[in-house]
């Protein structure tokens, strides 16, 4: 089935609509346009997208049916798919960069500060598995490095976070923390902070107390008197149980103790001067604490599937992990036509393997390498002057990859479009079959010379249709090529 790695849109529909045609004798009916995968030299992958776009505007062309002329501007978004180098399996740890997909469009590096993260694949935890003929992945065999400007986890907004341990796992608190002092209230006003209430009943500015109504959260309500200077600890524990506690100094390693344990609420209250005011009222002075658990984030959290979180707080660095352990967490295999997804998202990132098969390409044998993979959108403003027209919406009709001329050969029954040299699309493969060695060579010293070629050769199985080839020794000459076709054909 053939596979769209450029998609190529529906750059048109009403967009483009404004080109002549190319030819009589070529459309969007009759007509395939062949773009590469990718280029790579010298081991090094290239850029994609500006054939990606040269190939879209000739399946614009082809499309299009000439009615009035006009000039049309319009920013359009091509999906495209950029793969990395082939990644031998070497048992070394690798660190996927641009160095090997330049088209990457994510900021990925080898250390994780700043806004740069890491992402790496242990491939000494990464076998070939002769059972299923699948990839295996084992527990930590990949992992994403984050620090705290880069994590998914949501750890920004005015928190005080706490780091501790439990069980043996790293675990981070995060509390909605608010503290004020010189705060005043008179009889009959009230303090509430989370699931606790204080009224105040009486004010005595003499022997320098309050008598309250304490508002427990269970409804509970208990008179007490608050002292000046004296300490009030209230508190609700992570199981929900709470208690009030009275202190001489403020309690601050209680309180510590208290949010390392995970505590829901902990509020702390202590009056400081009672005075009367304004009219004869009475007056309490007073200074408050509350902390209140908004969230939590520990080790072995889930983040999705079996992507799950190693925290390490006091380093800055947040592991997001393939966890595999034979139960809850299954084994990882990666067989043919699949994929290993990175999670995060908007990356739209894949691990490919790539596998060794028999001479007549059918059974897997083993694995040669590894390419990651993603998809994204190319966005690119046009402006062309050309028959405004009605253009049908199905450019995915006519434009396909070089893998599929290679699985499926030349078609008997259409014009096919070759875009880009033999470095680049692997359709010129097929065309040494089909002309033979010294025709493609011709073809090749031809672009070697002249920088480019627009070559249009007879199909060899169905003379009524024709095989172009428009290619440039670079992406600029290929688009130049293009332009050369699509001028004199118009």
């Amino acid at each position: 089935m053939r596979r769209l790695e450029t998609a190529m849109m529906v750059f048109l529909v009403g967009i483009l609509l404004a080109v002549p045609l190319v030819s009589a004798g070529f459309n969007s009916v009759n007509t395939i346009v062949v773009l590469p995968t990718t280029k790579v030299v010298n081991n090094m992958p290239l850029h994609i997208n500006e054939d990606a776009i040269a190939g879209a505007k000739l399946g614009a062309f082809l499309v299009l049916n000439g009615i009035e002329t006009k000039t049309y501007t319009k920013t359009v978004t091509v999906p495209v798919e950029y793969h990395s180098i082939l990644i031998p399996d070497e048992n070394q740890t690798y660190i996927l960069t641009s160095n090997d997909m330049p088209d990457l469009g994510l900021n990925l590096g080898t250390e994780p500060v700043g806004k740069t993260v890491v992402l790496r694949v242990n491939f000494s935890k990464v076998f070939y598995n002769s059972t299923k003929h699948a990839a295996e992945f084992l527990d930590r065999s990949v992992e994403i490095l984050f620090n705290e400007n880069t994590t998914p986890l949501d750890i920004g907004g005015n928190y005080k976070v706490v780091y501790t341990t439990v069980e043996g796992r790293d675990v981070m608190y995060f509390y909605d923390y608010r503290y004020s002092t010189g705060n005043t209230s008179s009889l009959g006003d009230w303090v509430k902070m989370g699931s606790w209430k204080i009224h105040f009943i009486d004010i005595d500015t003499k022997q320098l107390k309050t008598l309250v109504e304490l508002y427990y959260p269970d409804g509970t309500v208990k008179l007490t008197s608050l002292l000046k200077d004296t300490y009030y600890l209230m508190y609700v524990l992570a199981n929900g149980t709470f208690e009030v506690k009275e202190y001489s100094s403020n309690p601050t390693t209680v309180i510590d103790d208290l949010l390392k344990s995970g505590a829901k609420e902990v509020f702390l209250f202590t009056p400081t001067d009672f005075f009367v005011g304004i009219n004869q009222a009475k007056m309490v002075t007073y200074d408050y604490w509350f902390y209140k658990k908004a969230k939590q984030y520990s080790d072995g959290d889930v983040y999705s599937g079996q992507w799950v979180w190693d925290i390490q707080p006091e380093n800055d660095i947040y592991v997001l992990y393939l966890h595999v352990n034979g139960t809850e967490y299954p084994p990882v295999f990666i067989g043919s036509g699949s994929s290993l997804k990175i999670p995060v998202k908007g990356w739209n990132l894949k691990l490919v393997p790539v596998f060794n098969r028999t001479a007549d390409g059918g059974a897997i044998t083993g694995i040669l390498g590894y390419r990651f993979v993603r998809s994204t959108y190319v966005t690119k403003s046009v402006s062309i002057t050309a028959p405004a027209v009605t253009a049908t919406n199905d450019v995915n009709s006519l434009i396909v990859n070089d893998t599929y001329i290679l699985d499926n050969g030349l078609p008997k029954d259409k014009n096919v479009v070759i875009i880009g040299g033999w470095v680049s699309n692997r359709a010129w493969e097929v065309l040494e079959k089909a002309y033979g060695a010294d025709k493609v060579n011709e073809l090749k010293n031809e672009l070697m010379s002249k920088g480019y070629i627009v070559a249009k050769l007879k199909n060899p199985y169905n003379p009524n249709y024709y095989v172009v080839i428009l290619a440039g020794k670079t992406y600029r000459e290929t688009a130049k090529a293009v332009e050369e076709f699509m001028k004199s054909s118009g």
